[in-house]
């Protein structure tokens, strides 16, 4: 009979054994919950879970980046308040004064303080020399910007192929518009109308056409400097490397203006083109001292001699209403026409 002895218990398969050292440190432990609870604490009722990648939350991302909360960026409004209150008071205050006393019959030479309605804009609108002064105001200032947008588009463009620092640049540029505007007047009329224009050149100082030129040489002569400052900006943000993609990708002049040069500069364009408009659409100085006899009228002109001339408060009130609406109606039509975006 044989006997057989178990022998000893061979495990199936080698076990590994863990040999990191187990950290058993309590103070780690509570730091480590500590955090848990304190980001459960942040998180609003119902977003306890997010899934797995997704971006922390707003409110967890404005308090690492410390922004400011939405409750604070309003608190700037009362230290504004004053400011925009004197503002308001100084634009609506004369404006509906304006529109009042354009609604009266009102003289300084005659007591007579009737309300007489729509009867001064009406009256103006249907006399003829209002539309008078309208066309030529209209005429002197297409004529005027047009020739300081050609003027500054080159200056611009001559100025940016130089290495010329930008301040030397920016004072030449605004000495001629830091002149008085009636001091701008004064020379182009003694040099165009009564002056040595006449003398050197044998023609007419005192023709309608010699003060309409001394009127625009003066507008072009001041704006063109802060017209380029402006187109300046404007090509600054032109992309260069995409200009030059175009370029060798064999666009024509007008494909590079319209695709690459336009959409950069137009925001400036417009805002020179609008800028200028609307200051020659207000000038007074250049018509009023430039055409003594009166054959160059615009609208401003119009107005002074309405106010200090026949001394008509409530007529010279409603040419001023009428001016309001015609720049209103010239600077519509300008944003509309050259908003960047419509060609596009």
């Amino acid at each position: 009979m044989s006997t057989d002895r178990p022998g000893p218990d061979v495990p199936d398969a080698e076990q590994p054994v863990d040999t990191d050292p187990v950290d058993t440190d309590p103070a780690a432990d509570d730091d480590a919950v500590g955090d848990v609870v304190q980001d459960d604490a942040d998180e609003p009722e119902g977003h306890d879970l997010e899934p797995i990648g997704a971006p922390p939350s707003r409110r967890r991302r404005r308090r690492r980046q410390g922004a400011v909360p939405p409750g604070r960026r309003r608190s700037g409004w009362p230290m504004l308040a004053p400011s925009l209150v004197v503002l308001l008071g100084l634009t609506l205050w004369p404006l509906g004064l304006a529109v009042w006393s354009s609604l009266r019959r009102s003289s300084l030479t005659v007591q007579d303080d009737t309300f007489v309605g729509l009867d001064n804009l009406t009256g103006l609108l249907g006399d003829r020399q209002w539309w008078v002064a309208v066309s030529v105001t209209l005429l002197l200032v297409a004529s005027a910007v047009l020739l300081q947008l050609l003027l500054g588009s080159i200056v611009a463009a001559a100025v940016r192929r130089l290495a010329v620092p930008a301040a030397v640049v920016a004072v030449l540029l605004l000495v001629p518009f830091a002149l008085l505007p009636v001091l701008s007047a004064t020379i182009w009329r003694d040099a165009l109308t009564t002056g040595v224009g006449p003398a050197w050149f044998g023609y007419d100082g005192g023709a309608t056409a010699a003060s309409a030129l001394a009127v625009v040489g003066s507008e072009v002569w001041r704006g063109t400097g802060i017209t380029a400052l402006i187109l300046l900006v404007g090509l600054s943000r032109v992309d260069r490397v995409l200009l030059d993609s175009a370029i060798a990708d064999g666009a024509t002049w007008w494909q590079r203006l319209r695709r690459v040069t336009w959409p950069a500069a137009g925001p400036a364009v417009a805002v020179a083109v609008l800028y200028r408009s609307l200051d020659a659409l207000r000038a007074l100085e250049g018509p009023l001292l430039a055409d003594p006899r009166d054959g160059l009228r615009t609208v401003p002109v119009l107005l002074w001699d309405t106010t200090f001339g026949a001394f008509e408060v409530g007529l010279a009130s409603a040419v001023a209403v009428l001016l309001l609406l015609l720049a209103a109606l010239l600077a519509g039509a300008l944003v509309a026409v050259l908003r960047p975006g419509r060609n596009a």
